[in-house]
């Protein structure tokens, strides 16, 4: 493909990743310690872009390329979301916040979805291209975790003066991308032939034994994957991480994750894919086992380092796997349902149990967390997964008529 049009794509991805990456690693911090929300408050508002993610993606598909195209539509959303992030900004009670995030996960979900259907537009070769393109997203995400968590926190007057700092951020980032969406190359699609993707041939994939145990078992992987962001930042700030330090630290997750998705293709080589899913799990145990400790601070930030074994090594395996025994006629749909699960019901599940299962681990006086015991059950129960994988799930052999596509991984 062109060289210029790499750029333009991959700036497009460089901003995407940005605008979260300023908000998600720290948000729980920022909700439980300068507003001072309590646990359970926090894990319900962390929750509303996953349920905004079972509605959005359908309303989305079903216009994208349709009635407007993908990349006026991905600057629409982006539009909408900075100013409510704006309004997030300004907000200091519960149920405003919780109203408004949920209406920003609308207008904001979306939008990964929109990039990477923009990408694909303009890519020849999305094996060979796509990877290339969707790392600077990545990139994104580490850039604004070290130019804004460790150089702008680190100047504020109190630990804490700078927080609110990180939505501004998010909403100028969304704001930037609005107005780089309208320099995009318009795609060359025909919007009168766009067909529904095919839900129903698609469920019936997921009826197969194998592909449902695969389902319910990827639901309490994703349920128990977002743990690590309800509770990671306000973690380490207990345990005398200073603010600025909070988000570089955490960004060791998506530089390994960088790695671990270029190594995927030739571990899968040597690899089944039900050994790669059970590898994911039992990295997942062992930091959570890790993050229990809670010492020393080099044996934590190893552990976040695992972050790309257990999103890489599982969730895109998943994704593969569903690919490889999907039709031509199904993958669209049995792809957007298995993301349902992994964006939608999982965290939705994981973020609201796991912020009462906090607040039932708190200390009323002090408003610490027993973060010992709030570690430990996620990895007891990724054990557990890992065990019932292992023990249950029979890998099926490829469908002969399907041919792999390439995956990428959200943050």
């Amino acid at each position: 493909m062109r060289r210029s049009m790499k750029y333009r794509l991959s700036v497009m991805m460089f901003l995407e990743y940005f605008v979260p990456g300023a908000t998600y690693p720290i948000l729980s911090h920022y909700l439980k310690n300068y507003l001072h929300f309590e646990p359970r408050q926090v894990g319900v508002i962390l929750a509303m872009p996953a349920a905004a993610a079972l509605i959005a993606p359908f309303i989305t598909s079903h216009v994208a390329d349709r009635h407007i195209r993908s990349e006026r539509l991905l600057g629409l959303c982006h539009l909408l979301a900075g100013v409510v992030m704006l309004a997030l900004s300004q907000q200091t009670t519960f149920y405003a916040f919780l109203g408004l995030y949920f209406v920003y996960g609308l207008m904001f979900t979306p939008t990964f979805g929109l990039t990477n259907t923009v990408a694909l537009h303009h890519v020849p070769d999305a094996k060979r291209d796509f990877g290339g393109i969707r790392m600077w997203g990545t990139v994104g995400w580490v850039v604004v975790a070290w130019v804004f968590g460790y150089f702008w926190l680190r100047g504020g007057a109190t630990p804490t003066a700078r927080l609110p700092h990180l939505l501004y951020i998010s909403a100028c980032a969304s704001f930037s991308l609005a107005l780089y969406s309208l320099t995009l190359p318009v795609s060359k699609v025909d919007m009168t032939k766009r067909t529904l993707a095919a839900y129903g041939k698609a469920l019936k994939l997921f009826a197969r034994p194998s592909m449902l145990l695969l389902c319910a078992l990827t639901f309490f992987a994703s349920l128990l994957h977002q743990i690590y962001y309800l509770g990671m930042s306000p973690f380490l700030s207990q345990i005398g991480f200073a603010n600025h330090i909070i988000m570089p630290t955490m960004a060791f997750g998506q530089l390994s994750e960088v790695i671990v998705l270029g190594l995927l293709g030739v571990c899968l080589m040597r690899l089944t894919i039900k050994q790669t899913m059970i590898i994911g799990l039992l990295a997942q145990t062992v930091r959570y086992a890790i993050f229990a400790y809670g010492r020393p601070d080099a044996l934590i930030a190893s552990a976040i380092g695992l972050h790309g074994f257990c999103y890489a090594f599982y969730f895109t395996t998943a994704y593969l796997y569903i690919d490889q025994h999907s039709t031509l006629e199904t993958r669209a749909g049995a792809q957007q349902l298995l993301t349902i699960v992994i964006t939608g019901f999982g965290p939705l599940t994981g973020l609201i149990g796991g912020g009462y299962f906090a607040q039932w681990l708190t200390n009323p006086d002090t408003g610490a967390i027993d973060f010992q015991h709030f570690w430990m059950a996620p990895a007891a129960l990724s054990l557990v997964v890992a065990v019932v994988l292992g023990l249950f799930f029979k890998e099926e052999p490829v469908t002969p008529h399907c041919s792999p596509v390439s995956h990428s991984a959200d943050e």
